[in-house]
């Protein structure tokens, strides 16, 4: 066994988080709610990117991979509408069904399936195959990542993870990079456009500069897969659509 963290129990300490997130997100009063969670729990999703992409490497069958990314995302788009249509869940300035009323709360399976992509695409380019096709798919994959969930800031940590994979240094020098990036970004949009709230409020709001927080996760990962059962393999394609359901559920019941 090598020393470090494996994959396994990484996904069950951002599994604990994202669940966290998500109690913050849809049950908790926003009033009276702590506003440091959401930093906390940033790093949530782009450690998953992370094994993901880790998992492109490994995986012995990509196109099996990315088929259960996008089946996992069908399936959380239908479980969103049915939800939305049952609670009559309409667009609240038209009184009309929308794209966006229908597909909400949310579904990180397709962004995740875009950027697995976009990085075989890289990866093809990077080894001279089908260079025409995959160049034209990469900006395909990367464009619709732009308006997925979390996308406009994945596609950046995607792409860096891939440009430096095998190099940890490299990839958290980059991380560390866009994470100033973003923070400066929030600070320049909090001094000039912003009136009437704290700047720890702010930066609690306006807060994918945190995703920095992943960075010793990246460094404890010892590359290798740990628990291999049925249940690790798709405890995270199971409990995701799952627990959001439960709370999307209950705070429409409440409203």
């Amino acid at each position: 066994m090598r020393k470090g963290i494996d994959a396994y129990k990484i996904k069950l300490l951002a599994l604990f988080f994202m669940i966290l997130d998500h109690v913050h997100r849809y049950l908790l009063n926003p009033v009276t709610a702590p506003e440091w969670i959401p930093l906390i729990t940033r790093f949530v999703s782009p450690i998953f990117l992370y094994l993901m992409i880790d998992g492109f490497y490994h995986t012995r069958n990509r196109k099996k991979f990315l088929i259960r990314l996008f089946l996992a995302s069908l399936i959380m788009d239908l479980g969103n509408i049915a939800i939305n249509l049952y609670f009559h869940n309409v667009n609240s300035s038209t009184g009309q069904y929308s794209l966006y009323s229908l597909l909400q709360p949310a579904n990180i399976f397709f962004t995740l399936a875009l950027l697995f992509a976009f990085v075989w695409c890289l990866e093809n380019i990077k080894h001279h195959k089908n260079i025409p096709l995959s160049i034209f798919l990469a900006i395909v994959t990367a464009t619709l990542s732009l308006i997925s969930e979390g996308g406009i800031v994945l596609l950046p940590i995607a792409f860096i993870i891939w440009i430096f994979y095998g190099k940890k240094s490299l990839q958290c020098i980059g991380i560390s990079v866009f994470c100033v990036i973003l923070l400066a970004h929030a600070l320049i949009n909090f001094y000039t456009s912003y009136k009437g709230t704290t700047l720890y409020s702010y930066l609690c709001f306006n807060n994918e500069w945190a995703l920095f927080l992943m960075i010793p996760l990246v460094l404890l990962y010892n590359g290798e897969r740990g628990l291999n059962t049925a249940f690790s393999k798709y405890m995270f394609y199971t409990i995701y659509p799952i627990h959001i359901w439960i709370f999307y559920v209950i705070r429409l019941l409440s409203r």
